[in-house]
Parts: C-alpha cells; sequence; structure tokens
C-alpha cells in the first residue's frame, strides 16, 4: 500500500463539519476587525486598489485583539556608508501564547525612489548630478535631484523593513488579507511633507486641484469664483491638507492685507454652511 500523500487522501482526513465551523468564525472575526478598525488610523483607501491598506496602527489593534506578540530577525542587513547605501530584510513572527502563529517578510532599501530622491523648488548652483523637471498634483513645478543626505535616513529605512514585515505577517491572521491588503507607503512621506511644510503663499495662491469639477483651477482663483465650494473644501474629512493648508494662508493673506471688497465674500473656514456640492 502506498504512503503517498494526495488531494485526495488529505480531503479523507478532514472533518467537513470542523471545516464549515471554522470558516464561520474566520467570517466572524473578520467583521469584528471591520467594525474595530477606524478608516484614516488604522486603514486607508490607496486608489487604483480594489481593497482598503492596513496601516501599522490597525495591524497593532489587531494583535491586541488575537493576543498576538511580534518578534522580529534580521535575514539580511547592509549598511554601507561610504556607498550610502542601506537594506534590510526582516521576517516578523507573530506568537500568542508561545507559540508562533504567522509569520511575514519585508524589506527596504535606500535605493527606493522615495528615499533615493528628493523634489526641490529650484537646482541648487552647487548641484552635481541629474535632474529632472516634474509638475505635482497641485500643478506646481518641481526639480527631482538626488538626495545628498540618505545617512539621515537610516533608521527610517530600518522601520519601514519592519512595518512591511508587520503588515505581511497580520494579513495572515484570520484570512486578513481577504479583507485588507498590504500597505508599502505608509510611513515615510516625510519628504513629501516637509516639502508642504515649506509651502509659500504664492505657491499656495496657485496649487491647483486635481478633481472635480473645477479641476485644473489655481486656488487663488477658486476662492473669489466659488466662496462655498471652497468652505465646503475647506471642512472636508477627505480634503487633501495640503489643499486645507493653502486654502487657510489664503484667507489669513486675505485679512492681513485687508483686501476684500463689498462684492466679494471671501471663504470662511469657520463658515461651514450649505455646500452639498460633490467633489
Amino acid at each position: 500500500m502506498s504512503n503517498e500523500i494526495n488531494a485526495l487522501s488529505i480531503i479523507d482526513t478532514v472533518e467537513i463539519d470542523n471545516i464549515a465551523n471554522t470558516m464561520a468564525k474566520i467570517q466572524q472575526m473578520q467583521n469584528v476587525v471591520q467594525k474595530t478598525l477606524k478608516k484614516g488610523h488604522d486603514f486607508g483607501e490607496v486608489p487604483g486598489t480594489s481593497k482598503p491598506t492596513l496601516l501599522k496602527p490597525g495591524g497593532e489593534k489587531i494583535c491586541m485583539l488575537f493576543g498576538l506578540n511580534p518578534e522580529y530577525e534580521f535575514l539580511k542587513t547592509i549598511e554601507d556608508y561610504d556607498k550610502e547605501f542601506f537594506s534590510y530584510n526582516i521576517r516578523c513572527t507573530l506568537f500568542r501564547n508561545g507559540q508562533p502563529v504567522a509569520q511575514g517578510v519585508g524589506s527596504c532599501n535606500s535605493k527606493e525612489k522615495k528615499y533615493r530622491y528628493i523634489n526641490v523648488d529650484k537646482v541648487p548652483e552647487n548641484y552635481v548630478g541629474q535632474s529632472e523637471e516634474i509638475t505635482d498634483k497641485y500643478g506646481r513645478v518641481k526639480y527631482k535631484i538626488n538626495n545628498s543626505d540618505i545617512c539621515s535616513l537610516v533608521n527610517t529605512i530600518l522601520k519601514m523593513a519592519k512595518k512591511r514585515a508587520f503588515i505581511d505577517a497580520v494579513l495572515q491572521v484570520a484570512s486578513l488579507s481577504e479583507v485588507f491588503t498590504q500597505d508599502v507607503e505608509d510611513m515615510g512621506d516625510f519628504i513629501q511633507q516637509e516639502q508642504d511644510a515649506t509651502l509659500t503663499l504664492e505657491q499656495a495662491k496657485n496649487l491647483k486641484l486635481n478633481f472635480g469639477k473645477y479641476k485644473g483651477t489655481a486656488l487663488n482663483d477658486l476662492v473669489h469664483k466659488d466662496a462655498g465650494y471652497c468652505d465646503w473644501l475647506y471642512a472636508g474629512d477627505k480634503t487633501d491638507p495640503v489643499i486645507k493648508k493653502a486654502l487657510d494662508m489664503i484667507l489669513k493673506d486675505a485679512t492681513e492685507q485687508n483686501d476684500k471688497t463689498p462684492e466679494e465674500e471671501p471663504f470662511d473656514p469657520d463658515d461651514v454652511h450649505k455646500y452639498d456640492g460633490q467633489p
């Protein structure tokens, strides 16, 4: 008699009722997770993906729900300060009561575009290297140049590798990959954030919407054209923080310059009124 294990022999050893009960429990746990996690904090939505993206706070909350403890192991590490190349490959194992229940792997390196390049308003005079002129989603002209300070990002790159491994492991719990997709862009959009933090008034006025009926319209034109729409944008939970910041800068400038006329009613962030239009 052959001891060869095949698909049929595996099926013969399975209790169908137990499988049905397990599948029902998995569905129940998925429902609990979906109801417990908060959009925008625990998970987010990435355009072009069919499922929401699980973020690190959501993964940590899931571990608390299931009583899981993550442990990390370095599979491969490269730290070359002379060549400014850093790479981490990490495995995350989730334990429950001392027993491993899921594993995930994640990697990150300094050659990834988000770390290798930065966008600047103009190319420095003493810059040596390639540069590329680009237009960002707000209509601003920027220049992509090599990041000259990659060494300061070592800790960020390491944390990204750990986070990717962690999320990969969490998605195996209760088949949560059916509910969420792997997040690879949550942490470390610090370069864009730093650029946004240096937004000038002139840039704020020239920012252009990239959606809706006013797509392509500069904010400075929009505040005079449709104040109600600006009120609605500023109050919206889903409005891009950069757009909100730009609107706030434009309003403060108008107030300081006393640049108001009786015929115009500039938008007021505190006047979250009556705009029921669609974006």
